[in-house]
């Protein structure tokens, strides 16, 4: 008797995967034209942050070097309605008439918004003579496409 519970017991959960199939129907096209999907994923977010110096060194005899410091970028804003979008797309890529279809990853950026501001700038070890700030920026229309060959 004991056995036969343990059979019984042992079809009952085999049976179940079975029993939890949904049924597949055809859609027509109008049922069809209302279904989304999604694929990519998209970023968004507020970035800041700071580079302590950026030289250049002029290798020359008597060259100099020019310091860019105090460099700070605050606000880089990316809005949750226009989000960095990463896919992947298919490209033919080649000369003409031997192209190849290529799946790339391909990042789109949209306008970011934000400044950047250099803090002193430097002929040497000397004064300062100036500062230097960038606002508005716009890189909308941006794509980089990334792929292994």
């Amino acid at each position: 008797m004991k056995t036969l519970k343990q059979l019984a017991l042992a079809a009952a959960v085999l049976a179940v995967p079975f029993m939890a199939q949904a049924e597949l129907k055809a859609m027509d096209d109008s049922a069809l034209a209302t279904v989304t999907g999604q694929d990519g994923i998209s970023i968004s977010g507020s970035f800041n942050g700071s580079i302590g110096k950026i030289s250049y060194t002029d290798t020359d005899t008597g060259g100099g070097s020019l310091n860019l410091e105090n460099i700070t970028f605050t606000g880089f804003n990316i809005a949750d309605d226009a989000p960095v979008k990463v896919d992947v797309v298919t490209t033919a890529i080649g000369p003409t008439g031997s192209t190849v279809d290529t799946q790339q990853l391909q990042i789109s950026l949209p306008a970011i918004t934000g400044e950047l501001e250099v803090g002193a700038i430097r002929m040497g070890s000397g004064a300062s003579i100036g500062a230097l700030a960038i606002s508005d920026l716009n890189m909308a229309g941006t794509t980089v496409k990334v792929w292994g060959h």
